[in-house]
């Protein structure tokens, strides 16, 4: 018998085409409650990096995903220690956002662990983000292939459904 995981996770190299499989999902019509996504904050220099990164947050989140912010819940910047500034929206950025850290995960991880994501899975993309990818998870239930079809025509990878998970995370 076959897991129907509810969450299924992809990367993205690029943001921008994260972005755009965000707009087909909305035109799809999943709920901008079932799509959640991690971005790294880009941050070109160290030098006075502090008193810009609320500034430099806000304009990435408004310029590279403000069209989505309506549709988005809880469309924001937050800084992950050890790990750095980030734009998060929907369940990743709650989960991230409030949540106690379970023994040994870390901030992503732990989301994604209390998102159903199996915890070997859930490093991996923890790996993938801390080396600069944008994560996307759709709550897609019955609705999985057709968010894997869309995130993967915008250029994700690794898209985890139970009999396909990563290659790093095996």
């Amino acid at each position: 018998m076959m897991e129907t995981r509810e969450v299924i996770v992809c990367v993205f190299y690029d943001p921008e085409a994260a972005r755009d499989a965000m707009n087909e999902l909305q035109s799809a019509g999943f709920a901008g409650g079932d799509v959640s996504m991690l971005s790294p904050e880009e941050r070109k220099d160290d030098k006075g990096a502090r008193a810009r990164e609320g500034a430099a947050t806000g304009a990435v989140a408004g310029g590279l995903f403000g069209g989505l912010a309506g549709w988005l819940v809880g469309l924001g910047s937050l800084a992950i220690p050890g790990v750095g500034p980030f734009v998060a929206a929907g369940a990743l950025a709650a989960a991230i956002g409030g949540a106690a850290l379970g023994a040994g995960l870390g901030a992503i991880a732990g989301a994604l662990v209390r998102m159903g994501i199996p915890e070997k899975e859930a490093r991996y993309y923890e790996q993938e983000v801390r080396n600069g990818r944008t994560l996307l998870a759709v709550r897609g239930k019955e609705r999985n292939d057709e968010a894997d079809r869309i995130m993967h025509n915008h250029g994700g990878y690794d898209v985890q459904h139970p009999q396909n998970a990563p290659a790093g995370a095996r």
